[in-house]
C-alpha cells in the first residue's frame, strides 16, 4: 500500500484508493504514519482524534478506530499492532509520499554538495512532484495544522532550493514564471523574492529586477514596519551597480549533469568491459548505443559507465532524457533537446539561435574539439538523435533507446538482454536484504523467474518484499504466481512494469499494435512462431508479416533464439495478452476474440511452433 499525505489523505493499494471511512479513522492513521515505525501513545492519538476535550468513552472509541482502520486494509490489516501503551503501524518510510518527500530532499542537498547538480535538481523534482495539493487536507485540526504548516515550509524551502539549483544551471528564463507565482503567493518571503530577481537580472531584464524588489521593500513596510534583509538589500545594490553577471560564469574542469549512480547496481560486467574498450580509429566520434526491452536496465547500465569515463572527458559531463519512450511526456523535439544541451554547456538563454538547423550549428561549434562527455537517454530512434550529435572526436555519446538505432552511422551498440539468474537474485538479495533471504535461495530463485529476471520487476518485487516485514518469500511467490495478477503485482508507488509497457505499446504503428495483439492472444507461453503461421493469423502476404514481426523485434517487443522464430518474454505475453481483452480503435480489432480482420482462422494452437 502507499500512503499520501502531501495533499488529500489517502491510502491506493494496488492503484485503488481504500475506503478509510469516517475522520476519525484518518486522523488516527495519519498520527501512526507521521512517526512511521514508532509506537505512539493512546494519550497522542486520543488528542488527535478529539479537537476538544476527549468524551469518557475515548479509549473505548480509540479501539473501535483502530478496528475500523484494520478493516478498511483488508489482508493488509495486521500493519496495525497495538505496543506497549500504544499503536504502532509495520510500514516503511518509503511507503508514505512525506517521508519520501524528505528523504530525497536530503539526498538533493548532499548530491549539490559534491557538486552533483543534475542529480540535485532531479531529486527535487521527483520530491515536490509527490505533491498534489495542500498537505493533510480535510483534517482541519489544530494539531494536524501544526504539522501541516511544517511541511508546506519544507515544500517551499525545497522549491526555493531548486529554483537556485537551476539558475546555477542557467535555467533563468524557465523559473521565473514559477517564482513569479510564489512572490505573489509570498509576499513578504525574502528568499523567494531574491531568486525572482536574480532570475530576472540574468534574462536581462533588470529593470523588472529592481521593480520586484521595491515592490518587497514597500510591502515589508506597510505590512511589518521593517526594512528588507541584508541580502535582499545587497542584491540590490549589485545589480545597480552592475557588477553582477547576467550569466553564471563557466565552472572550472566543466560542470557535471549525471544522475547519481545507484548502490544497487549489479551485474553488466561484460557489457561495462565492451563498451568501456571502444575507442574509434582516427578523428572519428565514439558513439555507443545500449538498446533493450523497458525494464532491462539501460539508464542504469549508462549512468554506471557514463561515471566510470567521466575522469576521460573534464571539460563537461552533460546527460538529457529525451523522453522518447516516458509515460505521460512526448519525445523531446531535437530543436528542444538542443536549447537544453546549450544552455546546460554554459550559454545564456539569449545567445542559443531560433531554429532546429542553427541550434545543432552552434552546438557542434561549442564542443568542437572539447573533451565531452554527452548521455542522450531514452532516445526515440536515429531521426530524434541524429542532430544532437558533436561533429569532433574528441567528445564521446552515450545513448540508451528501446528501439535498435540501426540508422545511426558509426554507432557501436550493445543490447541488453535481461539479467542471467544469478545476476537476477543478486538484485533481489541486494534490494530485500540479506537477513531475509540468505537462507532461501530456492525460493529467491523462483521469485526472479516469475519476474522473467527482468531488472525493473525483480527490483520492484524486492522493494516490495523489503517494505513488508510481515511477508515471507512464501507469500511473495503466491502472488507472482497468479499468472493474471502478476503484472499487478509488480507496482511500487508510482513506478510500474505495466506502465513501461504500456509506452512501447502506444508508440507503435495500428499494424504493429495489431500483431502484437493477436499475438499475445493466440500464443501460449514461451511458444515460437515464424512469418507464415503470422501471415495465416493475420490473412496477409508472408512479406508483409515478416515486417511487422521484425519491427517488433527491432523495438524489443519480441525476442529471437533462431532466425526467423520469435516468441515474447513471459511479462511482455501477458502485457499483450491484456491488450487483447481491451478495445483499440486504431488497429481494426474488437476484442482478442471477437475481431474483425481475422475471417481465416478463430484459432491456432499446434501451428505455433
Amino acid at each position: 500500500m502507499y500512503f499520501k499525505l502531501l495533499g488529500t489523505v489517502r491510502v491506493q493499494r494496488d492503484g485503488e484508493r481504500v475506503d478509510l471511512g469516517g475522520l476519525r479513522q484518518q486522523r488516527l492513521l495519519v498520527m501512526l504514519l507521521l512517526d512511521v515505525g514508532k509506537v505512539v501513545s493512546a494519550d497522542r492519538l486520543l488528542e488527535a482524534m478529539w479537537d476538544d476535550e476527549p468524551p469518557v468513552t475515548a479509549r473505548r472509541q480509540l479501539h473501535n478506530a483502530v478496528a475500523a482502520l484494520r478493516r478498511s486494509f483488508g489482508t493488509a490489516k495486521h500493519i496495525v499492532v497495538k505496543d506497549g501503551p500504544g499503536y504502532r503501524i509495520g510500514v516503511t518510510a518509503q511507503d508514505v509520499d512525506a517521508h519520501r518527500f524528505t528523504t530525497m530532499v536530503a539526498a538533493a542537498s548532499a548530491a549539490a554538495a559534491v557538486g552533483r547538480t543534475a542529480a540535485a535538481v532531479e531529486l527535487l523534482e521527483a520530491g515536490l512532484a509527490l505533491w498534489d495539493g495542500p498537505a493533510l487536507s480535510g483534517l482541519n485540526s489544530p494539531v494536524f495544522e501544526i504539522v501541516a504548516a511544517r511541511f508546506e515550509e519544507n515544500r517551499l524551502t525545497a522549491t526555493e532550493r531548486l529554483a537556485g539549483l537551476r539558475l546555477d544551471g542557467g535555467d533563468a528564463a524557465a523559473v521565473v514564471p514559477q517564482l513569479g507565482e510564489l512572490v505573489s503567493r509570498h509576499p513578504l518571503r525574502e528568499e523567494t523574492r531574491k531568486l525572482l530577481m536574480l532570475a530576472l537580472h540574468r534574462c536581462g531584464r533588470t529593470a523588472d529586477a529592481l521593480t520586484v524588489y521595491e515592490q518587497g521593500r514597500r510591502l515589508l513596510r506597510d505590512e511589518l514596519g521593517v526594512d528588507p534583509g541584508a541580502g535582499l538589500r545587497e542584491l540590490y545594490e549589485r545589480i545597480l551597480r552592475a557588477d553582477l553577471p547576467h550569466r553564471r560564469p563557466a565552472e572550472p574542469g566543466g560542470r557535471s549533469f549525471l544522475p547519481y549512480d545507484t548502490a544497487h547496481f549489479t551485474g553488466r560486467a561484460e557489457e561495462l568491459r565492451f563498451l568501456t574498450g571502444c575507442r574509434p580509429a582516427g578523428t572519428a566520434l565514439s558513439i555507443l548505443a545500449i538498446d533493450g526491452m523497458a525494464g532491462v536496465g539501460k539508464t542504469t547500465l549508462a549512468v554506471r559507465l557514463a561515471h566510470q569515463l567521466a575522469h576521460g572527458f573534464p571539460e563537461g559531463h552533460l546527460f538529457i532524457d529525451l523522453h522518447g519512450h516516458s509515460a505521460g511526456q512526448e519525445p523531446l523535439e531535437p530543436g528542444a533537446a538542443l536549447e537544453r544541451l546549450l544552455l546546460d554547456f554554459g550559454l545564456a538563454p539569449e545567445q542559443v539561435p531560433g531554429g532546429t538547423a542553427q541550434r545543432a550549428a552552434r552546438w557542434r561549434a561549442e564542443v568542437a574539439e572539447r573533451r565531452v562527455l554527452v548521455v542522450l537517454d531514452n532516445a526515440l530512434d536515429a531521426t530524434q538523435v541524429r542532430p544532437l550529435l558533436p561533429g569532433t572526436g574528441a567528445a564521446r555519446v552515450i545513448i540508451t533507446s528501446r528501439r535498435r538505432l540501426a540508422g545511426l552511422d558509426g554507432v557501436t551498440s550493445r543490447s541488453l538482454d535481461v539479467f542471467p539468474a544469478r545476476d537476477a537474485a543478486a538484485l533481489f538479495t541486494r534490494v530485500a536484504g540479506g537477513d531475509r533471504t540468505a537462507h532461501r535461495p530456492d525460493a529467491v530463485a523462483e521469485v526472479v523467474a516469475l519476474c522473467g529476471h527482468l531488472p525493473l520487476a525483480v527490483g520492484i518485487a524486492a522493494w516490495r518484499f523489503h517494505n513488508r516485514p510481515a511477508w515471507s518469500l512464501e507469500d511473495l511467490v503466491f502472488r507472482l504466481r497468479d499468472r493474471a495478477g502478476r503484472l499487478a503485482e509488480l507496482r511500487l508507488g508510482d513506478r510500474s512494469v505495466v506502465s513501461q509497457f504500456d509506452v512501447s505499446y502506444r508508440r507503435l504503428t495500428p499494424g504493429q499494435r495489431r500483431l502484437f495483439r493477436v499475438l499475445g492472444a493466440e500464443a501460449h507461453p514461451g511458444e515460437e512462431f515464424d512469418a507464415g503461421t503470422v501471415a495465416l493469423l493475420l490473412n496477409q502476404p508472408v512479406r508483409e508479416a515478416e515486417r511487422l514481426l521484425e519491427e517488433l523485434f527491432d523495438a524489443h517487443l519480441l525476442r529471437q533464439r533462431a532466425a526467423g522464430r520469435y516468441h515474447f518474454h513471459d511479462l511482455v505475453q501477458e502485457h499483450a495478452r491484456a491488450k487483447g481483452e481491451e478495445p483499440d480503435p486504431g488497429d481494426g480489432l474488437l476484442t482478442a476474440f471477437g475481431r474483425t480482420a481475422l475471417p481465416a482462422v478463430t484459432k491456432v494452437e499446434c501451428s505455433l511452433g
